[in-house]
């Protein structure tokens, strides 16, 4: 049974934006996208990657309902984008948990290889062709 939720419109559309975006990214081949290059690509005002918790925790849902990789494990922290290791913001995990997920901390990186490998082009919805 699917969890209803209640999303604004300006939510579910930048989610689904957000999906496109990073799944553009990865054919690409970026290894992530830190919170800062989402806002800018999703033209939102304020490019300091603020106001993007609820955009990210929309993705993640609807990437769930539909059984695909989770993109929003792919929206990391600059400096650990520029160590070489791209997590989330420490601020995205409670208990060691990645907040809009479930996912544990030690699950992130298997989570963004499955992201990396899946070929978003077979989700017509995404149009990446």
């Amino acid at each position: 049974m699917t969890e209803h939720r209640s999303v604004l419109p300006l939510t579910k559309q930048r989610a689904f934006a957000t999906i496109q975006i990073v799944a553009k990214a990865v054919l690409a081949g970026e290894p992530a996208l830190t919170y800062s290059e989402l806002a800018r690509r999703l033209g939102m005002s304020k490019v300091n990657g603020q106001g993007l918790t609820s955009y990210l925790n929309e993705a993640a849902a609807l990437c769930a309902e539909h059984g695909l990789p989770n993109v929003s494990v792919l929206v990391v922290s600059k400096d650990s984008l520029d160590r070489g290791m791209p997590m989330p913001s420490e601020g995205s995990f409670s208990d060691g948990f990645y907040a809009s997920t479930g996912l544990a901390r030690d699950d992130i990186p298997a989570e963004q290889a499955r992201v990396r490998t899946f070929d978003w082009r077979t989700v017509r919805t995404l149009q990446l062709d």
